[in-house]
């Protein structure tokens, strides 16, 4: 009895041995590696995976690459472009600058009557609120010229 029971530990020892020492498969690539080398576990769709170093690398650049791009969607979402916001309304420093330059008169006619501040370039064209930008007009010298550039 005893010798049967020495037996059936030789045999668990023996196995134990053997799976400790028994060349192990990477799960992705298959590439047969010994237990004594550097083996790593990742868990892929719930399976605990034991791959070699190369896979692990490839694996590795991936989920870095997935957390720069997830970082990134999220700022992105942050940043959104939004073009500058356009004030139409000119300073009195600047009305008076251009009253000044102009002799209080339409440029085009030289009218005296319902006078406007025309912007040269048009705001909506990237035109400034400068004094260099903006003119007098008489109001139907202003609706003439529309938002042309002249």
């Amino acid at each position: 009895m005893e010798i049967l029971l020495y037996i059936i530990i030789g045999i668990i020892v023996i196995s134990v041995i053997n799976e400790f020492f028994k060349k192990k498969e990477c799960d992705i690539c298959g590439t047969r590696f010994s237990q004594k080398s550097k083996k790593h576990r990742w868990d892929i769709s719930g399976k605990k995976t034991i791959i070699c170093s190369k896979c692990n690398r490839k694996l590795e650049n991936q989920e870095h690459k997935r957390k720069f791009d997830k970082y990134f969607q999220s700022i992105e979402n942050d940043f959104e472009y939004e073009p500058p916001s356009v004030d139409r309304r000119i300073s009195t420093q600047t009305k008076n600058a251009v009253w000044r330059r102009d002799g209080g008169r339409c440029v085009e006619c030289g009218s005296q009557e319902r006078l406007e501040y025309d912007h040269i370039i048009p705001v909506s064209k990237g035109g400034s609120n400068t004094a260099r930008n903006i003119q007098l007009l008489c109001e139907k010298c202003n609706r003439q010229k529309s938002d042309k550039i002249q």
